[in-house]
């Protein structure tokens, strides 16, 4: 409704101020009332300016504070799947299988948060990556578990404006030093 009554009113303005060049320049004889005339109209266009720009950075003001408000529930959201994902791969080093209650709660909770805020192309990414998660613990297939982990990892990244590099492999932070040479040396990572 603001928006609406503001774009009528720039309309209006807008007119008044052709009306007044108009007049100005065609029907006005007397060279000291022109000029004051086109004084006045000058004085409102510079007026008219200013508000407009205002008006606009106010606007752009508002658009970040509401995309970073987003980005802000996005890393809510993300880190119960860091707290559940890093559970598992834990207990996974440590010989156990399946996760704990809260790990299990930090997983429902972030399925819960990445369908309110999640994109279209994240929410389908997590749907593949848990498809692989579960075919892969059948198998007990640690790396392929490990690599898929770094591209969904990737792609929440991504999600929050952060390019990949390709040259990281991000879940390698977890690994200790000798399984990261390990797998170097075995051109996995």
């Amino acid at each position: 409704m603001n928006d609406i009554f503001s774009k009528i009113w720039m309309i209006i303005l807008f007119l008044l101020l052709l009306g007044l060049l108009f007049w100005s320049i065609f029907y006005i004889d007397d060279l000291q009332l022109k000029i004051s005339v086109l004084g006045i109209v000058a004085v409102i266009v510079a007026a008219f300016t200013s508000v407009l720009t205002v008006s606009i950075n106010n606007k752009k003001a508002r658009e970040r504070e509401y995309e970073l408000h987003i980005l802000k529930e996005k890393q809510k959201v993300f880190e119960h799947f860091y707290d559940s994902y890093f559970e598992m791969l834990f207990n996974i080093k440590k010989g156990k299988n399946g996760l704990s209650t809260k790990a299990e709660q930090e997983m429902l909770l972030f399925k819960k948060g990445l369908m309110n805020w999640g994109s279209d192309r994240l929410i389908q990414k997590y749907i593949d990556f848990d498809t692989k998660l579960i075919e892969s613990q059948g198998n007990q297939d640690k790396f392929n578990m490990f690599k898929d982990g770094d591209n969904f990892i990737k792609d929440l990244r991504k999600e929050l404006g952060f390019k990949d590099s390709k040259k990281v492999n991000i879940m390698s932070i977890i690994l200790t030093a000798e399984a990261r040479k390990e797998l170097r040396n075995n051109d996995l990572i």
